[in-house]
């Protein structure tokens, strides 16, 4: 994995442990060595083809769309110890000249209401910069997959989702964190995990001597 030089890094915050790196550039190569690795353990399954394919487009589509990350997750919950999965990503979107850092959030918001999207919003100060975050449930399409009974093509399946925006100090950047999770019930237990990642963010290279482990830049390679 090679590391990104810093002058071209964007964005960095500190990506909790439990995540599994994603490729978002050079994906369908990335999926054909996952496929061919996963063939060679397990013999050859229209499950794995499947779920490359579904992924490569998944990963394209992010990847074109600005995503700076995407990982996939596995976590103990500590209500009753289940193991449950989620993954997340983080995007960066940038605006031409500068503006209070407040109006952005409060045009996102507006924006997210004109299009009839509903949840929990919650627009606080933390670390000494305005945030916005979002929490909501989704019905999503429900994925089929080879060998397993068939999905009615109307169905539906919830998927919580914790979103988290924090804007640049001049309002010229907004960095976006999106965590989903399948298990509803267990979506809350993130709160905690998304809000100490937001107050992470920095769109300034870190102080020398303060460490690389948690930069995205690293993490992307």
């Amino acid at each position: 994995m090679t590391t990104t030089p810093v002058e071209e890094i964007p964005l960095w915050v500190a990506v909790p442990p439990g995540y599994f790196p994603l490729p978002l550039h050079d994906v369908d190569a990335a999926m054909e060595r996952a496929e061919a690795v996963l063939t060679d353990v397990g013999g050859p399954s229209p499950l794995v083809s499947a779920v490359t394919g579904a992924l490569s487009v998944l990963l394209s589509e992010l990847g074109a769309a600005g995503s700076l990350y995407c990982g996939i997750g596995h976590h103990t919950s500590p209500a009753d110890g289940s193991v449950v999965t989620s993954s997340l990503v983080v995007s960066l979107q940038e605006f031409e000249g500068t503006r209070n850092p407040r109006l952005v959030l409060a045009d996102l918001v507006q924006a997210r209401a004109d299009a009839g999207q509903r949840g929990q919003v919650d627009l606080l100060d933390l670390a000494d910069r305005p945030m916005l975050f979002v929490e909501r449930t989704r019905q999503l399409p429900t994925p089929g997959f080879p060998g397993q009974p068939p999905v009615a093509e109307d169905a539906t399946s919830p998927v919580f989702q914790l979103e988290a925006y924090v804007p640049a100090d001049d309002g010229s950047k907004l960095a976006a964190i999106e965590l989903s999770t399948p298990f509803e019930a267990h979506g809350p237990e993130f709160r905690g995990m998304i809000v100490q990642m937001a107050a992470t963010v920095s769109f300034e290279p870190p102080p020398a001597g303060a460490g690389e482990s948690g930069r995205i830049g690293q993490v992307l390679g």
